[in-house]
C-alpha cells in the first residue's frame, strides 16, 4: 500500500497544481490542515492494523469484523458528534448492511459459525481488525468536517501525501526499505492498478460524503462486497457461493433502504 499509494500522487500531481492555482492557498485554514494530517495518519494506521490482522488470522475472521463494525462505529460517532438525524428506515438499512457484511465470508448461517469472529475476541488479530474498523469511522467523520472547507480532490491528494509519508516512515523504522524495492519490481502492473483504483474509489467516497450523511455513506460503501462476491464466484471459482449470494442480497437490500430513506 505504501508503493501503490505513491503512484496516484505522481500521476495526479499536474492536476493537483492546477486545482491549487484555481482555488488558491487561502482555502485551507489551520483546522483544515489539522484534519488533513489527522486523516493521513489515521489512514496509515488503518493499513497497519489491517496488515497485522490479516497476518495473524483467516480472512473469514478478519474481513467480517472490519467491514461489519466500521459502519457501526460511524453510526455511533455520527449520532453523538455530528448530531445527524437518522430515519428508522435508514437505521434498519445500516443494520441489515452490517449483518450482510459480517456473514458474507462465513461458511454457513449455523450459530456455531456465526460466532467465529467473536470467539477470537481476546486475540490480537481481532483487536487489530476492530482497530481498523475504528480508523474507518474516524477517517470518515474527520473528512465530513474537512469537506466543509476543502475541495474533495485537493483534500484527497493531501491526505494521500501524508498517508504515504507516515507509511514510509514506518517502513524505514522497521528496516523494510528493501521490501519496497522488491515489491516495486515484482508487482508493477498490480501496484499501478491498485493505486489508481484506490485513489478513484476514495475520491468518489469524498464526493458522496460531501452531499450525504456520513452514517449512510459508511454503510453504503459495503456495496463493494457484492461486486467482490460476483468476481470471486464467476472468475476465481471461490466456494460458499450460496451464503455469499444471500449475504450480498442483505447488503443490497440494506443499501436500498438507506437510499429510499
Amino acid at each position: 500500500m505504501t508503493v501503490a499509494s505513491l503512484i496516484p500522487l505522481i500521476f495526479c500531481f499536474p492536476l493537483f497544481i492546477w486545482v491549487h492555482q484555481k482555488l488558491g492557498p487561502a482555502e485551507i485554514n489551520f483546522w483544515s490542515w489539522m484534519g488533513i494530517i489527522a486523516c493521513g495518519s489515521t489512514a496509515a494506521i488503518y493499513y497497519l492494523f489491517l496488515g497485522e490482522a490479516y497476518d495473524r488470522d483467516d480472512l473469514s475472521v478478519i474481513f467480517p469484523v472490519t467491514r461489519g463494525f466500521g459502519p457501526i462505529f460511524i453510526l455511533i460517532f455520527a449520532l453523538i458528534l455530528l448530531e445527524e438525524q437518522i430515519t428508522v428506515a435508514g437505521l434498519l438499512g445500516i443494520l441489515i448492511t452490517v449483518f450482510g457484511s459480517y456473514v458474507i465470508n462465513l461458511p454457513s448461517f449455523k450459530s456455531s459459525q456465526l460466532y467465529v469472529p467473536f470467539k477470537a475476541f481476546k486475540s490480537k488479530s481481532f483487536l487489530y481488525s476492530m482497530g481498523a474498523g475504528a480508523c474507518t469511522a474516524a477517517y470518515s467523520l474527520i473528512n465530513k468536517k474537512n469537506l466543509e472547507a476543502v475541495d474533495p480532490f485537493f483534500l484527497l491528494y493531501l491526505i494521500f501525501a501524508f498517508m504515504v509519508l507516515f507509511l514510509f516512515i514506518f517502513v524505514l523504522v522497521k528496516n523494510r526499505a528493501s521490501q519496497i524495492k522488491e515489491e516495486a519490481k515484482s508487482n508493477k502492473r498490480n501496484l499501478l492498478l491498485m493505486g489508481i483504483l484506490n485513489f478513484l474509489a476514495s475520491l468518489l467516497v469524498l464526493y458522496a460524503l460531501e452531499i450525504g450523511k456520513v452514517s449512510y455513506v459508511g454503510a453504503a460503501r459495503n456495496v463493494s462486497i457484492v461486486f467482490g462476491v460476483l468476481l470471486g464466484s464467476f472468475f476465481l471459482k471461490e466456494g460458499y457461493g450460496k451464503i455469499r449470494l444471500i449475504a450480498s442480497l442483505f447488503i443490497f437490500g440494506g443499501i436500498l433502504l438507506i437510499s429510499l430513506s
